[in-house]
Parts: structure tokens; C-alpha cells; sequence
């Protein structure tokens, strides 16, 4: 199974998880990180190099994903500098449909698989309802 990481800005990596948790249950290997005020890129940086370095431990071959909310925004720059160091795969934007579709197929899926997945259907979770109920 993937270990999934998800970091965003404030509690929106912990609602994804606990919105998830809401739909599937409860939900094992996957590992949520906010960015808050107050805080800087590089604290972020070592909580989530932490995480991946006890992953790590358990497991050398352990494949990781790690979903940020947004491109170029703090939690993105601390995944990235990351994978300078560290292999895994790295997702920005990610949104609950996708998520969820993550959650539901990474049991049964590699993580190249995964991020080819989610990178396909991503922008079908996005849907312009003025138009669709127009048709």
C-alpha cells in the first residue's frame, strides 16, 4: 500500500483526511501537515523530511505520495526541496474527488500508477454546473 502525505496550508490537509475518514472510515498510512501562521518553510520542511525518514525506517522500499494544495505556495516549496533528497511522487492541487480516488485504488496500485491516475481524472473533478445544467 502507498503511504500517502498530504500538505497544505492551515487545517485543510487534516479536513481532507477527516472528510475522507467521513466517506471510506478510517484510513491507515496516510499522514496530514498544515502551514500556519507564524511558522516557516523550513519547520514544515523537517516535519514532513521527519515523516518520510520514519517511513523510511519501517520499510526502505516503501513507495510515498505526497498531495500539496497548491503549486508555488509554501507547502509545495518544502515538498520540493525535498526531492532533492528523498524519492517519492509529488502532486500539487489536490482536491477531495481526487483524494478519495487515491485512497480507494492505492491498495492495489504502484505509486507512478497512482499519480497517472490522479493526474487523468484530475480536471473531471472540476465541473462548470451552469453548463452542465444547461445541457
Amino acid at each position: 500500500m502507498v503511504e500517502v502525505i498530504v500538505v497544505s496550508h492551515g487545517s485543510y490537509a487534516k479536513s481532507l483526511v477527516e472528510s475522507s475518514e467521513l466517506i471510506m472510515g478510517e484510513q491507515e498510512h496516510v499522514h496530514a501537515f498544515g502551514f500556519f501562521l507564524g511558522e516557516n518553510v523550513e519547520e514544515l520542511r523537517e516535519k514532513v523530511e521527519q515523516k518520510i525518514k520514519e517511513i523510511r525506517e519501517e520499510d526502505q522500499n516503501k513507495e510515498i505520495l505526497i498531495l500539496t494544495d497548491m503549486r508555488s505556495g509554501s507547502p509545495f516549496n518544502a515538498v520540493t526541496l525535498l526531492m532533492q533528497n528523498y524519492h517519492f511522487y509529488h502532486i500539487a492541487g489536490v482536491n477531495l474527488p481526487i483524494f478519495l480516488e487515491i485512497l480507494g485504488t492505492r491498495e492495489f496500485q504502484k505509486g507512478q500508477e497512482l499519480k497517472d491516475m490522479a493526474m487523468s481524472i484530475g480536471r473531471d473533478t472540476i465541473v462548470d454546473v451552469n453548463k452542465m445544467m444547461e445541457d
